[in-house]
Formats: structure tokens, sequence, C-alpha cells
């Protein structure tokens, strides 16, 4: 029995030292092996392919001064999607240029039984610009041939645009004695005004995977003449096309892009310009933090020269029979510097 434990013991004291032996000779051969000494064949990340490339901000908004000082009303009354605040930029230059800025936020008109838009209408008689930007809710059939009068008047008019978020639709009634109707609109596009010019603007925004402005939805847009003259690389954010037919004709162009909604790639007008009327399918290049940037501020500032520079008749749109015709200013911020 003992000699064949000392036997059992001493083969597996072999097999042990047979196994450490392998492993080690294993081990040197490994680490010695040039597959391992190598760098990998598989391609690194760049890192400095992965830090954005940094945006030029150091443009300013300017506007003309001119012989006289016009005054831009910036309509707020229709749960506009824009303030003082965020159009710093661009409020500030018209001021500092002499023009005067006001804020419509509604009101009452001084006309008893006034129809709805009559106050609106009543600031634009006083008005020499007009800016429509984001609106939450359609404007009245009053307030739209209230603009279509101020444009044929020589007021100027800014249409701009973001991409629908929501549609807001409502019903006509019809009842012996009782009649109402109302309109369809898409929420943050002055779609019913837009289309009194020849202009719509589009369902989706255009983006670019390729060549953006560090954001895939941050497109660059240009143009030679106009309110697009020295505009190479604006960057828009989540623009809308304009589509333009009638006297409209585009300015501003994004090229090799796609469309949210259809997926299609090509050329889109994001603004165009019918007379007096400037649709432009983005508000963010008038805003703080973005007018600055790549050749917004020379954008806002043709924007704005365009709003100054028109020679409106006094007084349109005119008064309805019998009423007053005075403006009172009812509901109206004026911004200073």
């Amino acid at each position: 029995m003992r000699a064949r434990e000392v036997a059992r013991s001493v083969a597996v004291v072999a097999v042990v030292a047979a196994v450490v032996v392998a492993a080690a000779f294993a081990g040197g051969f490994l680490l010695d092996s040039p597959t391992q000494s190598e760098a990998p064949s598989a391609p690194a990340y760049d890192a400095n392919e992965l830090v954005a490339e940094p945006i030029d901000d150091s443009g300013s908004v300017t506007a003309p001064a001119g012989d006289e000082s016009k005054t831009v009303v910036i309509d707020v009354s229709h749960g506009n999607g824009v303030s003082e605040n965020s159009l710093q930029p661009f409020v500030d230059a018209l001021v500092a240029a002499g023009h005067e800025v006001q804020l419509f936020g509604g009101g009452s008109s001084s006309t008893i039984g006034a129809e709805p838009g009559a106050a609106f209408n009543e600031t634009l008689r006083g008005a020499d610009a007009l800016v429509v930007a984001s609106p939450a809710t359609s404007y009245s059939s009053n307030e739209v041939a209230g603009v279509e009068a101020f444009a044929d008047a020589g007021g100027r008019v800014l249409l701009a645009a973001e991409p629908p978020t929501t549609t807001s639709t409502t019903s006509t009634v019809s009842i012996p004695g009782l009649t109402s109707s109302s309109s369809v609109s898409a929420s943050g596009q002055p779609a019913n005004l837009a289309a009194s010019f020849g202009v719509s603007f589009g369902d989706g925004y255009l983006y670019d995977m390729a060549e953006n402005a560090n954001n895939f939805q941050s497109v660059y847009a240009g143009g030679d003449s106009g309110v697009a003259d020295g505009v190479g690389d604006a960057i828009l954010t989540d623009a809308t096309p304009v589509t333009t037919g009638g006297g409209a004709s585009p300015v501003l162009t994004a090229s090799g892009v796609s469309l949210s909604s259809t997926r299609d790639e090509g050329s889109y007008a994001v603004a165009a310009r019918n007379g007096n009327v400037l649709a432009v399918g983005d508000t963010d290049f008038l805003t703080s933090g973005a007018a600055t940037e790549g050749d917004n501020d020379v954008l806002a500032s043709n924007v704005a020269a365009f709003l100054v520079t028109g020679d409106k008749e006094a007084g349109a749109p005119a008064a309805p029979a019998g009423s007053s015709g005075g403006q009172t200013g009812t509901g109206s911020t004026v911004v200073t510097a």
C-alpha cells in the first residue's frame, strides 16, 4: 500500500511539473510573439476630428440711419414665438440707427363695434414696417386685408417662420340666425398672410449630415443679391423651405441639404421676396446667440435695411368708413435704447 501511494504522489508531482513547464513555455512564446508586440491594425479615431470646429461669431448687426426715423412694428399679439429679448441684436441695431421699434401685443380698437383686428390695422397706419414671426394663431381676414393694403402702400413686411409644430383646426358652423367661421393655420407659420403674397412655407426642416455648423439641423445658406448680398454662409437652424408663386422670387438658397418630411436632397429656397414683402423660413438668425454667427450678421443687417428703406404712404391701411381712423397705440410697447 505504501509503495502504491508513493508512486501515485510521484505521478501527481510529475504531472503538475509538466503543466507548469508547458505554461511557462507557452507564456514565453506568447510574450515573444511579434503579433502581440506590433500595433493593432485597426484604425484609431483621430481626437482632433471629434472636436467641433469653432463658428465665427464676431459679427454685429447694423441698420442704416437714413434721413428720417422709421417705425417698425413687431407683432406679438398672435402668440408669436419672439420677444424683445430674443430679438435683442436686431432691435438694438434699429434703435441705435434712430428708428422706433414697437411691440404690438393687441388691445381694443377706438372704434365701437370694430371688426377683429381693427386695433392691429390702426397700429399699421402709423408704421413703416411690420415683422411677423412664428405666430401661434392665424390672422383674421381683416388683418390679412390690412397687411395687403399696408404693403401696397409701400410698407415693408417681414414674414419669418419655423417648421410647423402643431396644426390648429377650427370648424365652420352655419345655423339660421347664427353663422360663425374660422380658418386653419399651422403653428409657427403665418400661412394665410404668406399665401396673399404668393409664398408658402414647408412642412419639415432642412438638414445636412455632411456640411453643417456643428449640428445637422444647422445648415448653410447663401445668395448674391438683395437681402442676400454678401451672404455666403448664413447659418439657419431648423429652417423650413419657402415655395414661391405669383410675383415672389427666391433670394436665399440652401444647397445640398435634405428635407425632413421627404428625405429628398437638393437645393431649397429659404427666403423669397415679392415687392415689399420678404419671407424667410427661419427666425433664429435674428435672435441673440445666432445673429452674429457666420454671415447671419450680414443677413440680419440686410433685412433691417430692407425694413427701413421703404416709402410708405401715410394712413394705410385706410380706416373703415364711419371710424375716426386715429391710432390709439393700445397694446403697443415702444422699445427705447
